[in-house]
């Protein structure tokens, strides 16, 4: 049984050696083919050797800096409810027109020239062909 597994451990080792490439030395210097730039000249190939050795420099490992506590929330009060929005009034048929604005059938005066004319209150009317509505 031992000789066995010493058997199996031979052919591993010399499996494994077969399936490791061959040394870095033997392989060209990667250059790019002078008719396509997107490819090699020669595959495998290794790295170009650095022009200066790299130089020792020491690994600086800062620290994480410190979590602030987060601010505790601030409840601001609910708004109170906003004032309904008033609806326009309902458009009243136009009696008669002058140069200085119209009446309506009740003998309000909306005074302006053209579509915009203002009513008693001061409120801004649309005049809509035989109708007016203030806003």
């Amino acid at each position: 049984m031992l000789a066995l597994a010493a058997c199996a451990a031979l052919l591993a080792a010399g499996h494994a050696r077969a399936a490791e490439p061959a040394p870095s030395e033997a392989l060209p210097v990667c250059r790019l083919d002078p008719r396509d730039s997107t490819k090699l000249a020669v595959e495998p190939c290794q790295p170009a050797p650095p022009v200066q050795p790299r130089r020792a420099v020491t690994q600086v490992i800062g620290r994480m800096p410190a979590q602030r506590a987060v601010p505790p929330a601030v409840v601001m009060p609910s708004l109170p409810p906003s004032p309904a929005v008033p609806m326009p009034s309902l458009p009243q048929p136009i009696g008669s027109c002058d140069p200085g604005g119209c009446r309506d059938a009740s003998g309000a005066r909306y005074n302006g020239a053209g579509n915009a004319t203002l009513d008693a209150n001061g409120r801004i009317c649309h005049r809509n062909g035989a109708f007016v509505q203030c806003f």
